[in-house]
C-alpha cells in the first residue's frame, strides 16, 4: 500500500483517486475548496483523506489533475514539490480553445519542470478522459497508458502505479515526449466534436 496525493477534486482527480482505492492506495486531496473535497472523499470510499492547497504533500506520487493555466500558481504554493514525483495529466489548451498554447518544440510538462526544477516531472493520463478512466476499461479493452519522463526512476514509479492499477503502460521515451502526448489528447478532443463521441473514446492500439 502507497500514499498518493491529487492536487484537485474535478473529474481528472476523481478517475485516478477511483483507480487508486481500488488498487488499495491511500488517497490525498489536495483542494481548494475543502467541502467540494469532503464531498468527493466520501463518494470515493476507502481511505481518502483532503487538505487545503499549499498543506504538506504526503504521498509518494504527486497528480497534477488541474488545468495547465492553473500550474504555475500551483507549483509556486507547493514550493515547487522539492523531491517529489509530479504527474502531470493536464493539456496546455489555449483560451479560446483552437489549438495549444505551448510553444512549438515545448510543452506543458516540460514548463512545470522548469517550474519546479527540484521535483521529477512525469508526463501521464493526459491522453485518457476522465470517464475511461473511472471505468477502467473501454469496450473490454485495457485503457494505454502513455508515459513520458527523464528521470527514469521516476518513471518507474508511474509505470508502476499504471499497472497495479488496471492501464497497459507505454513507455515513449523523454520528457520532450510529452509534446507528442499533448497533440495526440488535442487531436483526440478535436474529435469528439467532428465523431460525436462526447469525451467517451479511446486511444488504444491494438497489437
Amino acid at each position: 500500500m502507497t500514499t498518493i496525493s491529487i492536487v484537485g477534486a474535478g473529474n481528472v482527480a476523481r478517475g485516478i483517486a477511483t483507480r487508486a482505492v481500488a488498487a488499495g492506495d491511500d488517497v490525498q486531496l489536495l483542494v481548494r475548496n475543502q467541502e467540494q473535497g469532503n464531498a468527493l472523499a466520501g463518494e470515493l470510499g476507502g481511505n481518502v483523506t483532503t487538505a487545503m492547497i499549499g498543506g504538506p504533500v504526503h504521498g509518494e506520487l504527486v497528480f497534477l489533475a488541474v488545468p495547465f493555466s492553473a500550474a504555475p500558481e500551483l507549483v509556486r504554493a507547493f514550493d515547487g514539490f522539492t523531491g517529489k514525483v509530479v504527474v502531470d495529466s493536464s493539456n496546455p489548451i489555449n483560451d479560446d480553445f483552437t489549438g495549444l498554447a505551448t510553444a512549438p518544440g515545448t510543452s506543458g510538462a516540460e514548463e512545470i519542470q522548469k517550474l519546479a526544477p527540484n521535483a521529477r516531472v512525469v508526463k501521464a493520463f493526459n491522453t485518457v478522459f476522465a470517464p475511461n478512466v473511472i471505468a477502467g476499461t473501454k469496450n473490454g479493452h485495457q485503457l494505454d497508458l502513455f508515459i513520458a519522463a527523464d528521470d527514469a526512476d521516476a518513471k518507474a514509479e508511474v509505470a508502476e502505479f499504471g499497472d497495479k492499477t488496471g492501464f497497459r503502460v507505454i513507455d515513449i521515451g523523454a520528457l520532450a515526449q510529452a509534446s507528442v502526448m499533448e497533440a495526440i489528447a488535442w487531436l483526440h478532443m478535436q474529435l469528439q466534436f467532428t465523431r460525436g463521441t462526447n469525451f467517451q473514446s479511446a486511444i488504444v492500439i491494438l497489437d
